[in-house]
């Protein structure tokens, strides 16, 4: 009964007692505001746009390539991000991030020249996005395991609440500071980041990773082999994760084909998602409609957003339809959509295409970290996140006017899972075949020898005559002077030993 009793305790503490409850829930908060904080500004950076342009008076290609830096370093530094976060814990990273990211735009209210700003806003403030955005994404999945499509839904929500309320703000900001006083208040504001990350605890996951590679390092450091009375350092048969765990960005996970699938799944979708926020306002504008009805359809389309990640977060927890299939349907109903909007001259269409859009399409980064869950594990699930988000920061220069096929391969991608799959066992299940046949070829083969010739073969001991020229005299038995030479004395199959 005692023994019981200590394994039942040993399995209570490898259990984190925070999932699904407690301090989970405050780790949910801090990540709402920091994802609000950091997709909000980034998504309201248009009205900055229009500002810096008339402010510098530059070309609006340059200032543009601001908002793609920071959407590109926003992304791209994901697997970066993730990896700093197994070493250094997810709070110091997106405390580093929140500290850059401040710093960017307050150093951004003194430049004068616009070449400048790609320094301040463009490099340092996209430093602070990029180490700020996948930690908050990333932690939240660790605290929970029951309602973890929810708790991801709630956070990514506020990209939605973010896009509501920044645009406005900074309008106000502009309009009474001026461009240099509204980047300064907006450094003051996403120096919350830094508070949000003070309330992250690194996932007891991670910290049991952390401590066993240490300890690894450790043992492989000291250990030391006595051989031939000397002390020689043992160098070979190390482990990669060990040694090199700050290199380990995990891209083996590419070699998983569900991994691959989702990953071009998921930047089609987000490309076909991300082109709709540029093409709602300026359809509406084509068919006749002035600003503010564009800025109506914008509107519509983030308030969907919003409800929709949540819904169908908790719906995705219900297990009552697969994940998978959630996405599917999102996808085949928003390519639709798409394919009929330039058919309608209408904004009550209009105000349904963006509902549509910001409802099903839009919910996709709610299924995200779940669906990446579903294929490598929770223990491989922060370097895949990171290498998903990398491909995401490669597929954001796909062209606008393929936003239906984009939805509709993204669809189709994942609806061919089991086609992908079947075709890589099948390869698998040949190549290990191969792997465990092992041929000898026969080199210089003359004839076939009869069963009645191998039996002459044998002396009467029972082994065998070598007779062939062509094997030395020392490998072969004892030869009497009276004995002739044998019938048998053609030369014999020789084996390369390299082939074997």
């Amino acid at each position: 009964m005692a023994i019981n009793k200590e394994k039942d305790n040993s399995k209570d503490t490898d259990v984190d007692p925070n999932v699904d409850h407690g301090y989970a829930w405050v780790i949910l908060a801090g990540c709402f505001v920091m994802y609000s904080l950091v997709i909000g500004t980034i998504k309201a950076y248009g009205i900055l746009y229009t500002e810096m342009v008339s402010y510098y008076g530059t070309g609006s290609g340059n200032t543009a390539w601001i908002g793609s830096m920071l959407l590109l370093l926003l992304l791209g530094l994901s697997p970066v991000a993730n990896l700093l976060s197994r070493k250094f814990t997810f709070r110091r990273v997106a405390f580093t991030g929140g500290m850059l990211l401040c710093l960017g735009y307050f150093l951004s209210g003194f430049v004068q020249r616009m070449e400048v700003m790609f320094l301040t806003l463009g490099v340092c403030g996209g430093l602070g996005y990029g180490l700020s955005f996948s930690p908050c994404s990333t932690i939240i999945s660790y605290y929970f395991k029951k309602h973890r499509a929810l708790a991801n839904g709630i956070v990514v929500s506020g990209s939605g609440i973010g896009a509501l309320t920044f645009p406005t703000f900074y309008r106000f900001l502009v309009e009474k500071y001026g461009l240099q006083g509204a980047f300064w208040i907006i450094g003051g504001v996403v120096l919350n980041v830094c508070v949000a990350a003070c309330i992250f605890r690194q996932p007891r996951l991670l910290l049991k990773e952390k401590q066993s590679t240490e300890a690894k390092n450790c043992n492989d450091k000291d250990h030391e082999v006595l051989l031939n009375g000397k002390l020689q350092q043992k160098e070979d048969q190390k482990d990669t994760l060990s040694t090199c765990y700050g290199l380990d960005f995990r891209f083996s996970l590419f070699k998983n084909p569900q991994f691959t699938m989702y990953c071009v799944a998921f930047i089609l979708c987000m490309n076909g998602y991300g082109n709709n926020l540029i093409l709602i306002p300026a359809h509406i504008k084509a068919i006749g409609y002035d600003t503010q009805h564009a800025v109506y359809g914008v509107t519509i389309m983030g308030g969907c957003e919003v409800v929709a990640r949540i819904s169908f977060g908790w719906i995705a927890d219900q297990k009552l339809v697969k994940r998978k299939h959630i996405f599917l349907t999102s996808m085949f109903i928003a390519s639709g959509f798409c394919f009929v909007a330039p058919l309608f001259n209408s904004f009550v269409f209009m105000g349904i295409f963006s509902a549509i859009i910001g409802t099903f399409p839009g919910s996709f980064w709610s299924l995200v970290s779940v669906l990446i869950i579903d294929v490598v594990g929770i223990e491989n699930f922060t370097p895949a996140f990171g290498l998903v988000m990398l491909c995401l920061a490669f597929g954001v220069v796909v062209s606008q006017p393929t936003i239906g096929f984009l939805f509709l391969f993204a669809g189709l991608i994942v609806a061919m899972e089991p086609f992908i799959l079947r075709f890589f066992k099948k390869h698998e299940t040949l190549d290990d075949t191969v792997d465990n046949t092992i041929e000898i070829p026969l080199q210089n083969l003359k004839r076939v020898v009869t069963s009645e010739e191998t039996d002459s073969l044998l002396d009467e001991n029972g082994g065998v005559i070598f007779t062939s020229p062509r094997i030395s005299r020392i490998y072969r038995p004892y030869e009497s002077e009276k004995q002739g030479k044998s019938q048998y004395s053609s030369p014999a199959p020789v084996v390369d030993g390299n082939e074997v």
